[in-house]
């Protein structure tokens, strides 16, 4: 993020955009984003400049692209209530008639594997991805607009580099 001037990443909307900002929202499974993205839609209607972008870091699971079983496997028992609450986010940031793009992550582990990206609607595997990994997406699909108005995922390209029993 301290490569990209013009990216504002955020955890809460307690922010002024600035003319030319990116807002990089940085949300987590079990983040109330449900409540947060209304807190975003209050800040897009009272800001004078509008963000160019709006990429937002959200769990797998919401584009058809895991099962229950496997999104329990990865974010724990609690982990339906976080997909609706991420699905009517990404809804509310689609309605919002913005570029954007939904980064959808497995959870970061240790690994230093490369990141695949997944479109959606197809499948996510595997169990994790590397934090690096996951950045150098963001940031790629922040300098670029090779993905607006998508919805990718982000996992480990190979996994045999760690033990997930860690």
């Amino acid at each position: 993020m301290e490569q990209l001037y013009d990216a504002v990443a955020v955890s809460s909307f307690k922010v002024e955009f600035k003319r030319g900002d990116q807002l990089c929202w940085l949300a987590q499974p079990g983040d109330p984003v449900d409540d947060e993205v209304q807190d975003l839609a209050k800040l897009i209607d009272q800001s004078i400049f509008l963000t160019r972008k709006i990429v937002m870091l959200s769990m797998a699971g919401t584009a058809d692209d895991a099962d229950i079983g496997q999104l329990k496997k990865w974010y724990g028992k609690s982990a339906q209530e976080y997909l609706w609450a991420h699905q009517y986010a990404v809804k509310m940031i689609d309605e919002f008639e913005l570029p954007y793009t939904i980064v959808r992550a497995l959870p970061i582990m240790a690994t230093t594997t490369k990141a695949k990206i997944t479109a959606e609607g197809q499948s996510i595997t595997g169990t994790g991805v590397s934090e690096q990994a996951l950045a150098k997406v963001l940031s790629q699909v922040l300098d670029s607009d090779q993905y607006d108005g998508q919805s990718i995922g982000v996992s480990a390209e190979d996994e045999g580099d760690y033990d997930d029993r860690k």
